[in-house]
């Protein structure tokens, strides 16, 4: 099993003259050696505001997150020394970057995800003054890892998605990723459940990924659905996470989205893998447990705010999908915050 040697980058930064660059380059060079489960390198504040942040989420899987803004402008790279595969979404401003050996450029703009390889070779990027560049990025160690999960047919599958050239397209996110990200950005937890719960979140968004771009090149894969059908699934779920707290009725839905009932009802069950309604219970209990980590509601301020009618109901609901109470969860929150 392969692992990502973090003393096997290299990051280096225009103008390393300056002694603020200097210290940023010490900065993320420490953060990607540094073999701890979670380390945060912050840009100094003469450079701009913001930070780089690593996250071990097993031994071959790296996740970092990235929400930097610089006063003047930055050109920064770093140089790999084993091959990595790296997939990246633009949570914000559009970037772009060089890599040594090609003649084009590789770059995101806001909403996209992409995967692309990094094969020992060193990519520099140009971080524009005054913008706003966030990221979520995964970096998996190519050989090996990759190589025996072909029962899965990760390979294979990754090969299906390479243009003539063996590229890998950009995408647009659709609801599914970016609720994936959103977890990952705004996860409540710290310590042993949060390396736990990070590890699955970023499996969920390669899997998800690989399947979203598949779709994207071979059309439906939903049985019986159109892409006009697809489209309309996945704007009812837009639909949905905007409006759980107070939803339209199936028929509103099915009319919004220009869709029977009945193809409504059993295409989101296919596509999303639940019912249209307990899709909404799902997005009201992770509203009311985003309300309570964060201290901004009370028990039954959360319940009522999420959509639900009845606290009891909402305890209920709450304990089988969290396995404790909301009363237990909300008390725990200060000592979690504390970790």
């Amino acid at each position: 099993m392969s692992t990502i040697n973090p003393s096997e980058r290299d990051c280096f930064i225009e103008n390393e003259s300056s002694g603020d660059n200097r210290e940023m380059r010490q900065r993320l060079t420490t953060l990607y050696r540094q073999s701890a489960f979670e380390q945060t390198a912050h840009i100094p504040s003469q450079l701009g505001e913001g930070y780089w942040r690593r996250i071990r989420t097993g031994p071959a899987i790296d996740l970092i997150q990235c929400d930097v803004r610089f006063h003047e402008a930055v050109v920064m790279g770093s140089r790999e020394a084993e091959e990595i595969v790296s997939l990246g979404c633009c949570l914000d401003e559009g970037i772009r970057w060089s890599v040594e050996g090609r003649a084009d450029e590789i770059g995101l703009d806001r909403g996209e995800i992409s995967a692309f390889g990094d094969l020992r070779t060193a990519s520099v990027c140009r971080y524009e003054e005054g913008k706003r560049f966030r990221g979520v990025s995964v970096n998996i160690a190519r050989p090996d890892s990759l190589e025996r999960l072909d029962s899965l047919s990760l390979g294979r599958l990754t090969s299906a998605l390479r243009d003539r050239n063996g590229h890998l397209d950009n995408i647009r996110m659709t609801p599914a990723l970016e609720r994936i990200v959103k977890d990952i950005v705004e996860c409540p937890y710290e310590g042993d459940v949060k390396q736990l719960y990070l590890s699955g979140k970023t499996l969920e968004l390669i899997a998800v990924y690989i399947g979203e771009a598949i779709q994207e090149r071979a059309g439906p894969i939903v049985p019986g659905m159109s892409r006009t059908d697809l489209d309309g699934l996945h704007r009812a779920k837009e639909i949905l996470d905007r409006s759980s707290a107070a939803p339209p009725t199936l028929a509103e839905l099915a009319r919004m989205v220009c869709l029977n009932e009945y193809k409504l009802k059993k295409g989101f069950k296919l596509l999303f893998g639940m019912p249209v309604h307990a899709y909404v219970i799902e997005r009201r209990l992770e509203e009311a447990c985003r309300l309570l980590e964060a201290g901004a509601a009370t028990i039954t301020e959360a319940s009522y705010v999420a959509g639900f009618g009845k606290p009891g109901r909402f305890a209920e609901f709450f304990r089988r999908k969290y396995g404790t109470s909301p009363s237990d969860f909300y008390r725990g929150r200060a000592a979690r915050g504390e970790q």
